[in-house]
């Protein structure tokens, strides 16, 4: 129940009141689990978080042994998949939205500890792909990686007005589709880089 809540009001302008009223719970509860109203926004963002690191987690599930086209298919893919997750609910975007334009300080510690996870692997991935690259070269194809995974799906408003047939197709295969894409691109890109 929180988590429409903070989505639709906002972590300032939700209120504990509203919630338990809508859970159907007694306050007390919230502040013996959560202690306050920051405390279970906070578990609330981890929740939604840590849910669709389970369903994917950033690996993509491809064994480090695979190639690294292979792997950085696979966080590619996991990072598209949680974007576009059917388990995902729509109130969690919209409070990933809300973070994104004014991240409260439990959504920038989550968001350490997730990029202090995810960040490793990539710049390993970017490392087997060209050698060649120092680090701060390879931070930035990090970077850019993440930010094309992150930055195209949102651009799906886009690619139905420049092409409608893209609406029709099952989700299934717009994401394959832009996991091929991204790939591709950034195999290409980071490979080719001096």
């Amino acid at each position: 129940m929180a988590g429409p809540i903070f989505a639709d009001r906002g972590r300032r302008d939700a209120t504990i009141r509203e919630i338990v009223q809508q859970a159907g719970v007694n306050q007390a509860a919230v502040n013996y689990h959560f202690r306050d109203k920051e405390g279970l926004y906070a578990e609330v963002l981890r929740h939604g978080v840590q849910t669709a690191l389970d369903r994917h987690p950033p690996d993509g599930g491809v064994s480090a042994e695979a190639t690294a086209a292979q792997r950085l298919h696979g966080v590619i893919s996991a990072t598209l998949h949680r974007y576009f997750s059917a388990e995902r609910k729509a109130w969690h975007g919209r409070l990933m939205m809300r973070e994104f334009e004014d991240p409260s300080p439990a959504f920038l510690a989550l968001m350490d500890e997730i990029v202090g996870r995810l960040m490793p692997l990539v710049d390993e991935i970017v490392g087997l792909i060209n050698p060649g690259l120092d680090a701060d070269q390879r931070w930035l194809c990090c970077h850019s990686v993440l930010s094309q995974c992150n930055s195209l799906p949102k651009a799906e408003f886009f690619f139905s007005r420049t092409r409608p047939a893209w609406d029709r197709l099952p989700k299934s295969e717009r994401i394959e589709i832009l996991t091929d894409h991204i790939s591709r691109y950034c195999l290409a890109a980071i490979g080719g880089l001096t």
